[in-house]
């Protein structure tokens, strides 16, 4: 029976940036990127029964069983691709680097026919091809150059350009370029700098002031003493009233498959959740033209070699105007992942939110303690409930605990996702979710 082998780094925009360019001031946070490290958990939405899932570290044992039990019949990987001693000289790799380098893999796959297989990938990063290669997997992706080229955000405005779509962006190169540009925008208001492969609201950085652009050019000047480039987009910061956005699958043949619409509600620029579109606004999309600009964005990415899933972010602006592109994403997203736990719903009754809490997890802190209280609350989604809260993960909760002094508190992340009937059902099972925290000792951070 032919299968699939899902696996992936999530935030890839990291491994497709260009170690020249100068970056935008941020505070490197370790648990942080241990979080999203942990983050190809959630890829188990895309699984069918008998598919293969691997992932950086191997997922807790309580997790695993918990969604065989919602009816992934999937295998996993169970031990560590490394010893604990070497795992910090790989951080700086990819998953798929990682395989490629450990002996673990070698054995795990013999126990699979892969001739059978195909990589279902989430994005086309570095080591991606050449593992399909080595373990003769059936893949089907553009080179990576291709897919690079495409994820910068300069490509998102000559998009922009070859739909005659209203552009407010532009790209700079080199401090004054950078200090002109920045200047005449700052006289209209505040200004948004993005990194050519920013993700996830940190490779963002408002300016409001002169003074700050001066301090951000005194930065900048710093890594241009050490030969980095000075390469971003500038845009004057938008009157945003609700993000949202659509997913593509463009076929090798050229197809593109509108895939799903979803809503979302972003901390900042940073992925907050994610909701089901209402069938009001989604006739909206489809008599305003917007679909029509997404299937040629399509068609004009497979023109550029692409090929594959897309997520496409778009914007509703206080004044009822839309931005129909925002920016492109040449991969999965965690908007596919909404729709992914969407495929579970029989009942259109339902509805589905995938939502994300950051938390103080303590050092000795159990998953399978939360699992335990989330299922005795009842609210914990089974099959026989066909509703509830859908934990996606435990690696971002339970990674950062990793080495860490037992008297203190880590950073973590839950996901996870909310199937319900009404407003006030999710609001309840929300406020449920909350009590369980606290019940598992478990703290909000805002």
């Amino acid at each position: 029976m032919n299968f699939a082998l899902h696996c992936g780094s999530f935030e890839a925009e990291r491994y497709w940036r260009d170690s020249r360019l100068a970056s935008i001031p941020a505070i490197q946070n370790i648990q942080t990127k241990k979080i999203t490290d942990s983050m190809d958990e959630l890829l188990f939405v895309f699984c069918k029964n008998g598919d293969l899932l691997l992932t950086r570290h191997v997922m807790d044992s309580a997790q695993y069983e918990y969604i065989r039990s919602i009816g992934y019949d999937i295998h996993m990987n169970r031990n560590a691709w490394f010893t604990a001693e070497r795992e910090n000289e790989m951080d700086h790799l990819n998953v798929f680097e990682i395989m490629n380098l450990s002996n673990v893999t070698d054995q795990l796959l013999s126990f699979f026919p892969l001739e059978k297989a195909t990589l279902e990938a989430f994005a086309v990063i570095p080591g991606t091809l050449d593992f399909a290669q080595k373990y003769h997997l059936a893949s089907h992706y553009p080179e990576q150059n291709i897919v690079q080229r495409i994820n910068a955000k300069s490509y998102s405005l000559e998009m922009r350009d070859r739909l005659n779509l209203p552009n407010v962006g532009r790209v700079v190169e080199g401090r004054e370029q950078l200090l002109l540009i920045a200047n005449e925008i700052l006289c209209d208001g505040a200004v948004m700098l993005k990194d050519e492969f920013g993700v996830s609201g940190k490779g963002n950085l408002l300016i409001h002031s002169e003074k700050a652009l001066l301090r951000l050019i005194k930065h900048m000047d710093k890594q241009a003493a050490q030969g980095k480039l000075i390469r971003f987009v500038v845009e004057p910061l938008l009157d945003r009233k609700f993000d949202f956005s659509c997913q593509l699958y463009i076929h090798e043949s050229g197809d593109v498959q509108l895939v799903s619409f979803q809503q979302l509600d972003n901390h900042g620029y940073a992925f907050g959740a994610s909701h089901t579109m209402s069938e009001s606004f989604k006739a909206h999309l489809y008599n305003s033209g917007y679909t029509d600009q997404m299937l040629k964005i399509g068609s004009l990415l497979y023109q550029d070699g692409y090929f594959g899933d897309v997520c496409i972010d778009s914007m509703i602006l206080q004044d009822g105007s839309m931005e129909p592109l925002v920016e492109i994403n040449a991969r999965k997203s965690m908007s596919l992942i909404k729709h992914g736990v969407d495929s579970l719903i029989n009942n259109p009754q339902l509805h589905s939110s995938l939502v994300q809490f950051n938390l103080a997890v303590p050092a000795r802190f159990q998953y399978e303690h939360l699992l335990q209280i989330l299922n005795h609350q009842q609210i914990l989604y089974t099959l026989e409930r066909g509703m509830g809260i859908l934990p996606l993960s435990s690696g971002t909760l339970i990674s950062p605990l990793t080495n860490r002094d037992l008297k203190k508190r880590s950073m973590g992340r839950l996901y996870f996702a909310v199937i319900y009937e009404s407003q006030q059902h999710m609001q309840n099972l929300v406020a449920g979710v909350n009590q369980s925290l606290l019940d598992s000792g478990l703290n909000m951070i805002t």
